[in-house]
């Protein structure tokens, strides 16, 4: 089970946008902002400058989930502040 810090998180995801073809940085900037239509020409630099610029914890797990569609069960821990993702959940007793 991975287990990230906000500022790690963050860096993850800039270095994921970097990588990222032209057709995910449309899927990305709708994520980021979903009541905007994306430009036609997209900037990376933009989107990057966004992501730093200071993300609430829940948008950096909801752009974790498009970002590395690969990654599940990608939540935030309030408690020791840290991002987690791939751990297996343990179900319940009844």
């Amino acid at each position: 089970m991975p287990e990230l810090s906000k500022a790690e998180a963050v860096e993850r995801l800039v270095k994921g946008v970097e990588k990222a073809t032209p057709d995910y940085l449309a899927e990305f900037y709708s994520e980021l902002f979903p009541q905007k239509t994306p430009p036609s020409t997209l900037v990376v630099g933009d989107i990057i400058k966004h992501i730093k610029n200071g993300l609430e914890e829940e948008e950096i797990v909801d752009l974790w989930n498009v970002v590395f569609p690969d990654d599940w069960n990608v939540w935030y821990n309030e408690e020791d502040k840290t991002f987690r993702y791939n751990q297996e959940v343990l179900g319940y007793v009844d």
